[in-house]
C-alpha cells in the first residue's frame, strides 16, 4: 500500500509518502506534527488528541493493557501478541514478550497451557479466579527454607 500526503500552507508545499504496511497511528502522528490538527487550521480539522497517558507507563503495564484490550477472553501465543503489538505500536523482541507473559502468569494476571513450544496464555477473569491456583501467590507466600526429609 502507498499513501501520499501533500500539505500546502501559506504557499509552502510539503509531500510525504508512506509505503508498505501503513500504520494508522504513524500517519496521524505525522499529520499532528505537521500541524494539520492545530486550532484554526484552514482545512477545519479539530485539535489532535492530547498525549496518551500510557506514554509514561512501563512496558509491562502497556503489554498488560494491550492484552486486556486485544485478547479479553481468548487464548493467544507470545508470537500472536508480538505480531499484534508491533502492528499498532513499537517493535518488540519475542524474548521480551515471553518474559513479560511469564511474569504476568506468576503474578496471577494470566493463565497458561501447553508445553514450552506451544504455550498459550489467557487473561484471568473474575469467574475463574477462585478456581485457579497461581504459582506467583505460592511463591510470594511460601517460606523457602531448605528442609530435608532424610
Amino acid at each position: 500500500m502507498k499513501v501520499k500526503i501533500e500539505i500546502e500552507d501559506d504557499g509552502m508545499r510539503s509531500t510525504h509518502v508512506f509505503e508498505g504496511e501503513i500504520v494508522r497511528d504513524k500517519v496521524i502522528d505525522f499529520l499532528a506534527a505537521a500541524g494539520v490538527f492545530r486550532e484554526g487550521a484552514k482545512n477545519g480539522f479539530r485539535d489532535a488528541a492530547p498525549p496518551k497517558p500510557e506514554d509514561n507507563r512501563t512496558l509491562r503495564d502497556r503489554l498488560e493493557i494491550f492484552v486486556r484490550e486485544e485478547f479479553p477472553e481468548s487464548w493467544f501465543s507470545s508470537n500472536e501478541l508480538r505480531d499484534r503489538y508491533e502492528a499498532v505500536s513499537d517493535d518488540i523482541k519475542l524474548s521480551t514478550v515471553s518474559t513479560y507473559l511469564s511474569r504476568m502468569y506468576y503474578d496471577g494476571v494470566l493463565e497458561r497451557r501447553g508445553n514450552r513450544n506451544q504455550r498459550q496464555y489467557r487473561l484471568v477473569t473474575e469467574e475463574f479466579t477462585s478456581e485457579v491456583k497461581y504459582p506467583g501467590k505460592a511463591f510470594k507466600e511460601a517460606s523457602w527454607k531448605a528442609e530435608s526429609g532424610w
